[in-house]
């Protein structure tokens, strides 16, 4: 960073930045200030910051694969950029630098399998549930582990879900015996909002219920899949799809489907 004032708001740019310890000692006064008052920018910040899990050799084919030169070139247009990586050091990309990138295009809906996998809507080929099965593969236990949110906080977040879904969701319907409710946020996919409600199991690790609108009306009963390892039980009621993601046993996600499911009807 070569100015001395950051730009406001903060790109993600900025924040892995501070997470490196590479802002100025007077961007990074600036910068710990607007953090002290501002909450959606301390989730942001503890968001980038979980990068435990090996997000190098996820991405290294992609990196591989991706139009380096192109990308390249962009960069160079934008002026006062971060340091870009090169084609020649791309093994220098710090897991945070990867995990902004991840996370950011997956929250805003640019697809980062778009090389792989073809456009497609939620209910087309139900590729809605595999995005969402991609984005949870990045969650590890560390991921949820030191989200302490209050009841409060809970609530803020749900009226946020159920004014942009139209849901009328509450953490009583939401409670699952022997999983702690962590947080409650909005996900993008191609203009389709789907709300991500995770929690944390002790014993098998982050574990996710995610709502999206459905363009058909017919309730559909529960159902099974395994998608990146992991155990699926989805549905669809009043007008909506669900999906519960995680690596608990598939008889133990059975049964947190049939409770969220009698909750939420």
């Amino acid at each position: 960073m070569t100015q001395e004032r950051l730009p406001i708001p903060f790109p993600d740019e900025v924040l892995v930045a501070w997470l490196d310890n590479q802002l100025s000692e007077a961007q990074r006064e600036q910068f710990a200030q607007r953090l002290q008052n501002d909450d959606i920018l301390a989730e942001r910040v503890t968001q980038l910051s979980y990068s435990n899990l090996p997000f190098h050799d996820a991405f290294e084919p992609m990196l591989a694969e991706a139009p380096v030169a192109d990308l390249q070139a962009r960069l160079n247009a934008i002026s006062d950029p971060v340091s870009a990586p090169s084609s020649t050091n791309m093994r220098g990309v710090s897991r945070r630098h990867l995990l902004a990138a991840a996370v950011s295009f997956l929250a805003v809906g640019i697809a980062v399998g778009r090389y792989a996998v073809p456009v497609e809507t939620p209910e087309k080929d139900l590729g809605w549930r595999n995005l969402v099965a991609q984005y949870m593969s990045l969650y590890s236990t560390d991921t949820l582990v030191d989200i302490h949110e209050s009841a409060q906080q809970h609530d803020k977040e749900l009226l946020r879900v159920n004014s942009t879904l139209g849901t009328s969701l509450t953490t009583t319907q939401l409670a699952l015996p022997g999983a702690e409710l962590k947080n409650a946020r909005l996900l993008n996919y191609d203009q389709y909002n789907i709300a991500q409600i995770t929690y944390l199991d002790p014993a098998y690790g982050p574990m996710a219920l995610c709502i999206t609108r459905a363009s058909q009306r017919s309730d559909t009963g529960p159902q099974s899949e395994v998608r990146r390892g992991m155990n699926v039980i989805y549905w669809r009621a009043k007008g909506y799809n669900y999906m519960l993601i995680g690596h608990n046993p598939p008889d133990q996600m059975a049964s947190h489907g049939q409770v969220l499911l009698q909750a939420l009807s």
